[in-house]
């Protein structure tokens, strides 16, 4: 049973800190941020400290994470790669064995020796990449953001003519709302010209019959 009275150094409290959460996680399994929060302020560790270690332990997440990609994809890369140079090998050998065997045969010489410098010379470029897929890999990643941006350039131009037809259909709409009710305008105010002028003519009319006829 630990001593209440006991008191400890700063650095063995991180380490039963430490040892408290790596026995937590092995409990529990996971560990929410706010519980880490809540038992560094138990501990007297600063907030602003625990976010920034929480910041460099996910940028060393993200590294690693990252590292592993690249090796995942050198290694896919160089096994492509491998196989293109045992099938290069193969006909290599079956090209020159031929040649040698034409020219030991039946024509004589050492010229099969050009075609099998030339083929060699292509063999090692392949063994170049087998030895070193970097460039591979990233024309690779090149080629598929390129992909990647003509999709996002593809999004952005029919969700832009959604909106653009989008936008047509309301403005014909309310082209023909306005019409409407301009039209329902005019409608009134004819209305209220005839009968302005309708009151006016029967104005006129009895003034005309109260003056009555003259003699």
């Amino acid at each position: 049973m630990s001593d209440p009275q006991a008191s400890y150094t700063q650095e063995e409290v991180n380490e039963i800190i430490r040892r408290a959460l790596s026995r937590q996680a092995i409990d529990e399994r996971v560990l929410s941020h706010a519980e880490l929060v809540e038992i560094a302020a138990e501990s007297g560790i600063e907030r602003e400290a625990l976010e920034r270690a929480t910041a460099e332990l996910a940028q060393s997440r993200t590294q690693e994470l990252a590292r592993q990609v690249a090796s995942r994809e050198i290694t896919a890369e160089r096994a492509v790669q491998l196989k293109r140079f045992g099938a290069s090998a193969v006909s290599f050998s079956v090209l020159n064995g031929f040649l040698y065997l034409v020219a030991s045969r039946f024509t004589g010489g050492t010229w099969y020796v050009w075609p099998l410098l030339g083929s060699g010379a292509l063999l090692a470029l392949q063994l170049r990449h087998v030895i070193f897929p970097y460039d591979k890999v990233l024309r690779h990643r090149r080629r598929e953001e390129k992909l990647r941006e003509r999709e996002r350039r593809r999004a952005a131009r029919a969700a832009w003519k959604h909106k653009l037809f989008e936008g047509g259909d309301a403005v014909a709409q309310g082209a023909k709302e306005f019409e409407t009710v301009v039209q329902s305008g005019v409608a009134a105010l004819l209305k209220i010209a005839t009968r302005k002028l309708e009151e006016h003519a029967e104005r006129e009319e009895r003034r005309r019959r109260d003056r009555g006829p003259r003699l």
